[in-house]
């Protein structure tokens, strides 16, 4: 039987720098709109990622790159409404509607492969979600459109961690998780022009220091560590050790 451990590790590495992501995300949105910081993020993630592993990326290939781009296309997308769902919820609604990841994830996977998920892994999601909805939610709780564009962003971040799994066995973990964030910055950049008055960086220094955990923490080691962890372990752990996002949040 494969030993998950150094897998599983990784993921539970990642899912405590992510655990800062949603807070550090709200804290800077007084600072820069949110398509500009995405933008200013990732490409401040990618940056540092190519200089540190520039020789890895010599054997790069068009399949890679277009796996990449697909995964920074979910990522984008689950991130842009995790950033517009912060706007309207709390932090800590964010993060149980975030660990959704656990249950849409199995459902994609039954929808595309006709794979049912085993009795534990059902037993582990409900235990899962049921501990993090006992430590997130208020009694009052009452769902709101902040909720729900969170619940969005849970079930495109299902796809990417899908995704990332199948072709992590492909390609350089290092490569194909480094290279999906110009992507996402790129989205970033079209969408600020788009959509936002003006471009600009932070004006104080928390907000230079968050926008930089968020590139270099969240961005560049948290999708290094998601990567390679999905190599070593299944979907099935991926997910379930993912959805503890909230108790470090």
């Amino acid at each position: 039987k494969p030993n998950y451990l150094a897998g599983d590790m990784m993921m539970l590495a990642a899912t405590m720098i992510f655990g800062a992501m949603t807070i550090f995300s709200k804290q800077i949105l007084a600072e820069l709109d949110v398509f500009n910081m995405v933008a200013l993020r990732f490409l401040i993630a990618f940056a540092a990622c190519f200089i540190i592993f520039i020789k890895r990326y010599r054997n790069l290939d068009r399949r890679t790159s277009m796996h990449a781009f697909i995964l920074g296309t979910f990522l984008f997308l689950s991130y842009l409404c995790m950033v517009v769902g912060c706007k309207y919820t709390t932090a800590s609604n964010a993060g149980f509607m975030m660990s959704l990841v656990a249950f849409f994830t199995p459902l994609i996977i039954f929808a595309q492969e006709k794979i049912k998920p085993d009795r534990a892994h059902v037993i582990s999601i409900l235990i899962t979600l049921t501990g993090v909805g006992m430590m997130c939610m208020s009694g009052d709780f009452k769902l709101n459109r902040g909720d729900c564009v969170c619940i969005l962003s849970a079930f495109f971040y299902s796809f990417q961690m899908l995704y990332t799994e199948r072709y992590a066995h492909r390609h350089d973990p290092v490569v194909l998780g480094t290279l999906q964030l110009p992507f996402v910055s790129v989205y970033g950049f079209i969408f600020a022009f788009i959509f936002e008055d003006s471009f600009r960086l932070p004006v104080s220094a928390a907000g230079w220091w968050q926008l930089m955990y968020l590139a270099l923490g969240c961005g560049a080691l948290g999708f290094i560590f998601q990567t390679s962890a999905e190599k070593l372990s299944p979907a099935s752990h991926t997910t379930l050790i993912y959805a503890s996002e909230p108790v470090f949040v």
